[in-house]
Order: C-alpha cells, then structure tokens, then sequence
C-alpha cells in the first residue's frame, strides 16, 4: 500500500502546493479542517506515514487535532508537522509541546516541504 500523507489546511491553495510537491511519491489526502484529518485516521483506509497541519482552521482547528493525537497516543504512529502563518512564540511553544517534529512557516518551497516530509518519515524508520 502506498504511503499517504495528510495535508489539513482551509487554504486550497495550500492542499495544491502540497499535493503538487509530493505527487509521484506519495498519496496525499487534502482535509480543509482538523474534522477531516482525523476522519482519514479514523477510517484506517490508508496507509498514512505523517501530517502537515495547519494550526488555524475553521471547524476543527489544529490544537484540537493535536489534542487527539495525544489522546489517542498517535503521535509515534503518525508524526505531524505545523504549516501556518502565525510564528507568534506562544503558538510555537504551545504547537512544540505537542511533540510534533517541525514547524513550516508560510510561505514555503516544494523542498521544504519534501524536507519535512523526509524528516516525519525518517522518525520511524
């Protein structure tokens, strides 16, 4: 099965960015809020290999999905990694004490973003 990664984010621009970088190498699963991010891990239809989360997001923000990794001990299953906007020192030091890997400030370049991606998956190998 084919290594998915999970990008939550209400920007579609964004997802594509993301999914453009990634596409060949791995199946990327778009959720434009936490609510769906969590409804790919809870379906088990994937092999998901780790998530880059946006931390403001309508619905379901990214905390809130944080705060479901932690409950459900998911973080050494499925590293997560912060994209956003806001590099504010509370919220990188809140998004950090999650143990999360790393943190993507926007904008971004597609190596970034496979650097990342390396990076989550490296954790687990």
């Amino acid at each position: 099965m084919n290594r998915a990664v999970i990008v939550a984010d209400d920007s579609m621009i964004i997802r594509n960015i993301v999914t453009k970088a990634l596409e060949g190498e791995y199946i990327v699963l778009p959720a434009q809020n936490g609510k769906e991010a969590i409804d790919y891990i809870i379906k088990k239809e994937y092999n998901i290999c780790c998530m880059l989360l946006d931390l403001n997001m309508p619905e379901y923000d990214g905390f809130m999905v944080l705060n479901y990794f932690k409950n459900n001990n998911l973080f050494n299953r499925i590293p997560v990694s912060i994209i956003s906007g806001d590099d504010t020192k509370e919220t990188i030091e809140r998004a950090f004490s999650y143990g999360i890997v790393d943190l993507l400030n926007k904008p971004f370049s597609s190596d970034k973003i496979k650097n990342v991606v390396q990076k989550m998956i490296n954790i687990n190998s």
